[in-house]
Formats: C-alpha cells, structure tokens, sequence
C-alpha cells in the first residue's frame, strides 16, 4: 500500500487535462462566442435600419414645412444607398402667355436639413411606397406617402402617416 507525505506529490497521480478535453472546452467557447456576434451584428443592423426610418419620419415634417412655406412640392428621391429631397421651382416669366413657364428643379446643399444622405445600414436598402408613384410633399394640410417600408434583407421597418400627417415608425 502506498502512502503519501502530505506537501509531497504522488509521481503515479495524472495532473492536468488531456488534448481532447482542451479541445471539446475550446469548440464550446468558439460556439458560444460566434452565436452572440451574430447576434448583436444582426442587432446593430436592426438599429440603424430603425434609426433611419426615425430620421426619415422628422425630415419628412421638414420637407413638408418647406413645401408649405415656398408654395413649392418637394420630392424624396432613394436607392439603395441612399436618399435625396429636392424641390421644383417654377420660374415664371412676368406676364401670361409670353411663353410656358419651366421648371428646375432645385437639390438642397449639403449644409441643409434636406441634405442627401446615405443609409445607415450596411446592407443595401430596398424601399416601398404606398401609393406608388413619386413621394410629393406640398401645400395642402396633409401630403407625401401614406406608408414607406425600408428593408435590408433581414429587417423590415415601417413608416406610417397618421391622420395629423406626421409619420411614425412601426416595426
């Protein structure tokens, strides 16, 4: 029988962990560390998918705002890397019927609220609008689109004008 000092290891005992259990704890962790990044990726893409549609809903007052104020429609141009407001004006000329009046159109600078900007996601984003057709803002009390969805791939974020004509965001 053997004895053991006490303070003395026992040379026959086995310490320490062997290949494949160092192995099976660092698949585990490589599991559970890759699920959570997947995770908040897809959280950090639903948030800025969300924020977007935020910023849209308040510069849609202000385009509102500015038709209302210059007698002028404003449109909102999108693709899938970003959006645009731009106005049209009329020029007209100083008495009727000397010649048709024209039309410009007029893209706000780069220092305005109704700057062109891009979307936040980093997926490209695809945009619906009901009622199809181009998004007017103008004169009357209540204008543009009635709803606007922003779709990344993975996140789906609405837009919604209420009956005072302010927009609100719904998942």
């Amino acid at each position: 029988m053997r004895i053991s000092v006490p303070g003395i290891p026992d040379p026959h005992v086995q310490r320490g962990f062997s290949l494949l259990e160092v192995l099976v704890v660092l698949a585990i962790i490589g599991i559970v560390t890759g699920t959570i990044g997947l995770g908040v990726g897809a959280a950090r893409d639903a948030r800025s998918l969300h924020d977007d549609a935020a910023r849209l809903a308040q510069l849609f007052t202000v385009a509102h705002a500015q038709a209302r104020r210059s007698g002028q429609p404003v449109a909102w141009q999108y693709d899938t890397a970003g959006y645009r407001f731009v106005q049209t004006v009329n020029n007209r000329l100083p008495f009727a019927g000397a010649a048709p009046r024209t039309q410009r159109v007029h893209a706000f600078d780069t220092t305005a609220t109704l700057r062109p900007r891009a979307w936040s996601a980093e997926r490209a984003v695809r945009v619906s609008v009901s009622p199809p057709g181009p998004a007017l803002f103008h004169d009357e009390w209540v204008s543009g689109p009635r709803h606007v969805e922003l779709h990344d791939g993975l996140h789906t974020v609405r837009l919604e004008r209420a009956g005072d004509g302010h927009y609100r965001v719904l998942q």
